[in-house]
């Protein structure tokens, strides 16, 4: 009975978490975000590989930070994705030496409207009301308003992955250290680095659930979020690696095919943390209370 109750309520909580989707037109936002995102990827990786050579410019990780990124990249998500992004980071670097630092730094301008897409994609997931319009001042202030933040996610997003970075580096140097005076501690280890993307990957998600959206959201109800982001997310990325992209794009398409290696990437992602939004909406509020900042229209659904 009580086995059939749990699962009466996990089939009605993904119907609910199906039907916001479908009614917030998720699928649509995570393209939308995933265009821009792909655009922004290469832009945002060359500042963040410069920007970790200048913090690290001492350390082996400092002189090869391409080289530790890379592997990040290969580690955190996929060795696939380490191969796709590093075919096309090439070519973008060597369209950056023709086009020179003004065009990257345009780039990079560019790459900010990403987080604007964040924002708006959350508003209509959160039914945060537009605000009014006051006049064009009132217009222009939003818009650097914007930016500045857009900046300031994206100098943390750096700093998230050079902790990451680090961490990696700390993890193996640890396993050599007590691989030689531990014997047989190596499957101690492994399980470690099973476990800790994820967890990484659950500290990012809530995060971001808690301190994006317009809302008030809470601790608890972030955590919850993240950890059904997280789980999701190893799932889709182990399918991703092992059938449905691989390196067969790279190989058959040459950079192109990594350019759409990476958007599928970023599209999936995305899609996974629109998914933990709905999921915190309809599950942890019950998607019938009305929360703190947010239209009265939740109400109604």
């Amino acid at each position: 009975m009580m086995i059939s109750l749990r699962s009466s309520t996990l089939v009605n909580n993904v119907q609910r978490i199906w039907k916001r989707w479908t009614d917030d037109n998720g699928s649509l936002l995570a393209a939308g975000v995933a265009y821009y995102g792909a655009l922004s990827f290469f832009p945002l990786l060359l500042t963040l590989i410069s920007g970790v050579g200048l913090l690290l410019k001492f350390t082996s990780a400092g002189r090869n930070a391409e080289t530790e990124l890379l592997n990040a990249v290969g580690s955190q998500l996929s060795p696939a994705l380490q191969v796709h992004v590093a075919e096309a980071l090439d070519q973008v670097r060597s369209g950056a030496q023709t086009t020179g630092p003004i065009g990257l730094v345009s780039l990079l301008f560019g790459a900010m409207a990403i987080f604007v897409q964040f924002e708006t994609a959350f508003d209509i997931i959160w039914n945060v009301e537009p605000p009014e319009s006051r006049g064009i001042l009132s217009a222009i202030w939003r818009v650097i308003f914007h930016r500045g933040l857009a900046f300031l996610m994206l100098c943390g997003l750096g700093v998230l992955l050079l902790v990451i970075l680090i961490l990696g580096i700390a993890l193996s140097a640890a396993t050599e250290y007590s691989s030689s005076i531990l014997p047989g501690s190596d499957r101690l280890w492994v399980v470690v680095r099973l476990g800790i993307p994820m967890v990484l990957d659950a500290a990012v998600f809530a995060l971001t659930y808690r301190w994006l959206p317009k809302v008030h959201v809470r601790w608890t109800e972030a955590i919850r979020g993240g950890i059904f982001a997280s789980i999701i997310w190893e799932i889709g990325r182990y399918l991703l690696t092992h059938f449905l992209i691989g390196t067969r794009y790279s190989s058959a398409y040459g950079v192109v095919g990594s350019f759409i290696a990476v958007m599928l990437w970023i599209y999936y992602a995305v899609t996974v943390l629109f998914l933990g939004a709905e999921y915190i909406q309809c599950v942890c509020r019950n998607c019938d209370r009305r929360v703190e900042g947010i239209s009265p229209r939740l109400e109604a659904e």
